[in-house]
């Protein structure tokens, strides 16, 4: 089994490109868990727009936090970046706690993560690891991340992405 598909908490970002994929290719699903792991507050109005939750809703099971008194002790002890948005934060804390992967865009959230010794890893390496794995070709993969593109999703960083391009992408440190 894949490491996004067991015990991953995917942050908002990854909720996003994720409902994006599944928009372009509906079969995809079938690579994933039927339920992934979600906070809540990735859910809220400032995170997502409605049509986004409506359809990812069904798709997620919303992860508990950490108890009050863990989250301050994981928090206070992690030296996470100032610029982290709170719901990184809680992503972080969470992962920890529950020694759960994560799937993020963030590169900071993800160096917290690894840095932590968890793994962590972004859409960009599954679609990656998709295509090496012979679950999807890689001219299917390079028309979905041109699809991505156009929908301003810029996995590679680029408005016109490449295979060869994700074939030598590294995350989170470059």
């Amino acid at each position: 089994m894949r490491w996004w598909t067991k015990n991953a908490l995917y942050d908002t970002c990854s909720l996003i490109t994720l409902d994006k994929l599944l928009i372009e290719r509906p079969a995809l699903a079938r690579h994933f868990p039927k339920r992934i792991l979600a906070l809540e507050k990735s859910f809220s109005a400032d995170q997502l727009r409605e049509e986004t939750v409506q359809r990812m809703q069904d798709r997620v099971t919303h992860q508990e936090l950490p108890p009050t008194n863990d989250l301050a002790t994981i928090l206070t002890s992690a030296g996470l970046p100032k610029a982290l948005a709170e719901v990184d934060t809680l992503i972080y804390a969470t992962s920890v706690h529950f020694s759960l992967s994560v799937v993020t865009g963030d590169r900071q959230l993800a160096r917290a993560v690894r840095d932590a010794g968890l793994q962590v890893g972004n859409m960009a390496m599954i679609l990656r690891e998709l295509v090496q794995s012979n679950k999807l070709a890689a001219s299917g993969c390079e028309r979905l991340l041109r699809a991505l593109a156009d929908r301003n999703e810029l996995l590679l960083g680029s408005p016109s992405p490449t295979w060869d391009e994700l074939e030598q992408h590294t995350f989170p440190d470059r």
